[in-house]
């Protein structure tokens, strides 16, 4: 193995990180937001609605994450001309970048993962603490913001933040329609230098860095909630 072609393709990957983190927040943001939404759909009183939820979440999660991708970028041209036509938009439909695809996509899947993981953290609140609350007299505004929100998102926090080291991972699969990840930059520096090892071995690296990084930050951050938790237990 060449490690000083390695250390050269190391360094060019992690000019990219920035961009795949960036991303992928992004992405998650918009994903934690659409999930909320679908947590109400799931407790809704109609039952129309509560089937909308299960469509959605068994679609997403019975389809990969490539074809919906794929079909994402194919189709949304499609949809945007249909659109535009209608209401006189004035959209020109051939230069739809593909990161919207990629947003599009990837939001729209992972939120049918995030709507449990919001839903489950919020039904983990015991309802003793609730009742207990009640009866010291909180508001149904005191009770959701200084016991419900602060318990739940104990729960929710840590298990959001280790679905966003799954996403980064995830984004490897927009290659195919062009955006440049840490994948798609190793694919892209071994065809530069025909060293395919040196390449993806450097990826892997960058990869395994961010993982150890990311799990730290993450594990201070989930140790401060656990004891912010207790200050909020009734």
């Amino acid at each position: 193995m060449n490690t000083s072609i390695l250390a050269t393709d190391f360094w060019a990957i992690w000019t990219v990180v920035p961009q795949t983190l960036a991303l992928s927040v992004l992405i998650l943001i918009l994903g934690v937001i659409i999930g909320t939404i679908l947590w109400q759909l799931h407790d809704s009183r109609f039952g129309i609605v509560r089937g909308i939820y299960r469509v959605y979440t068994s679609y997403f999660r019975g389809m990969p994450l490539l074809i919906h991708l794929l079909l994402t970028y194919y189709a949304l041209p499609v949809v945007v001309k249909v659109f535009s036509d209608q209401f006189h938009w004035g959209i020109d439909t051939q230069h739809i970048s593909s990161m919207y695809a990629i947003i599009v996509s990837y939001t729209l899947y992972s939120a049918s993962f995030l709507a449990e993981i919001v839903r489950g953290s919020f039904k983990s609140v015991g309802s003793d603490q609730l009742e207990a609350a009640q009866a010291l007299g909180y508001s149904h505004t005191q009770q959701f913001t200084a016991v419900w929100l602060p318990q739940a998102l104990t729960e929710a926090v840590p298990k959001i933040l280790n679905y966003y080291t799954l996403l980064i991972r995830q984004l490897s699969l927009a290659f195919l329609v062009s955006f440049v990840d840490i994948f798609a930059k190793s694919k892209l520096q071994s065809s530069l230098n025909a060293h395919y090892i040196e390449s993806f071995v450097a990826a892997a690296i960058v990869y395994w860095i961010l993982c150890v990084i990311l799990t730290f930050i993450f594990s201070k951050y989930e140790t401060y909630l656990r004891r912010y938790e207790r200050g909020t237990a009734l």
